[in-house]
């Protein structure tokens, strides 16, 4: 029979470990990195399109200056779904 003191230590080591890996696991989702990735379905009515607004996924709002490559582009690919990575230049 164990004493009384020992028989809550086994439960709390227990939740004690599992609290350490999931704050672990989180650590390594939330680590600042130097790109942003969004990805996503190109979603826009025919007058945002024209215009040059473009949602990507719920998360995203492309702004194109009318008649640029990039309108032609995102338009050319509405309904489709995109990656698109955002990283800083390093020259």
């Amino acid at each position: 029979m164990q004493p009384i003191f020992l028989a809550g230590v086994r439960p709390f080591l227990l939740a004690w470990l599992t609290l350490a890996l999931l704050l672990l696991v989180l650590g390594r989702f939330t680590a600042a990195g130097d790109e942003l990735l969004i990805a996503g379905f190109v979603s826009a009515t025919e007058q945002e399109a024209s215009e040059g607004y473009f949602s990507v996924g719920g998360d995203a709002m492309v702004v194109a200056k009318q008649g640029t490559g990039l309108q032609r582009w995102m338009k050319a690919h509405s309904g489709q779904k995109i990656r698109i990575t955002l990283e800083p230049d390093v020259d």
